[in-house]
């Protein structure tokens, strides 16, 4: 695994100090082990989990704002705001997500690693959650539902020229051009990626309302 972590992590530029790899195979290495009995993966190949998790999630961090509060919304098994909390310790990052197994998962594995101001949080967005209104910086998504869904979720959580990235597969040109015939107002970039390893194609939605 830590080969193929190497290798990608090249590929992508990014340079992370041994500690930080460290910690992100560690988290691998429970996405391998843990994850698939849960419900919250169904990758058991350290190559898969490697490409398909981690590097998948590494691909927005040149997206991101220099500063300010990230959701992820509908986590999972921490994907990407994990990740992200990882190589960006002084991040201030908020995990949401409706399953119990899933937020126990993440306070299990955000102990193991001794993540500090992680906060895991247990709610369904949109319904009556108590998620703080008008406060993030960005709101990350990844495989969680359709664009214009994630939109109408994300936006009253985002402050002013907060965006939304949502990860997706090349299917999301069809989503891109539904939220933009819906919400003309909005300011919508596309971002395409090659995953490193695997060289499947990925799509980064860039949404904003200023």
């Amino acid at each position: 695994m830590a080969l193929y972590l190497r290798q990608g992590l090249r590929s992508l530029g990014l340079n992370l100090d041994q500690y930080r790899q460290d910690q992100l195979l560690k988290y691998g290495q429970e996405l391998l082990t843990m994850a698939p009995s849960l419900g919250l993966s169904n990758l058991r190949d350290p190559k898969a989990v490697v490409a398909k998790h981690i590097l998948d999630s590494l691909l927005v961090l040149s997206l991101l704002p220099t500063q300010g509060p990230i959701l992820d919304l509908g986590t999972g098994a921490g994907l990407p705001g994990m990740v992200i909390k990882i190589v960006a310790p002084e991040r201030e990052v908020w995990l949401v997500d409706a399953r119990k197994k899933a937020v126990s998962f993440l306070h299990y594995v955000a102990a193991e690693l001794g993540l500090r101001g992680l906060k895991i949080i247990h709610t369904r967005v949109g319904e009556g959650d108590s998620l703080p209104k008008q406060y993030f910086s960005v709101v990350l998504s990844r495989a969680v539902t359709s664009l214009d869904t994630l939109w109408e979720w994300a936006h009253p959580l985002l402050k002013i020229g907060g965006r939304l990235l949502a990860l997706k597969g090349p299917k999301a040109y069809k989503e891109i051009d539904k939220l933009g015939h819906l919400k003309p107002q909005l300011f919508i970039n596309r971002y395409d990626f090659s995953l490193p390893l695997l060289g499947d194609r990925r799509v980064i939605v860039d949404v904003r309302q200023d």
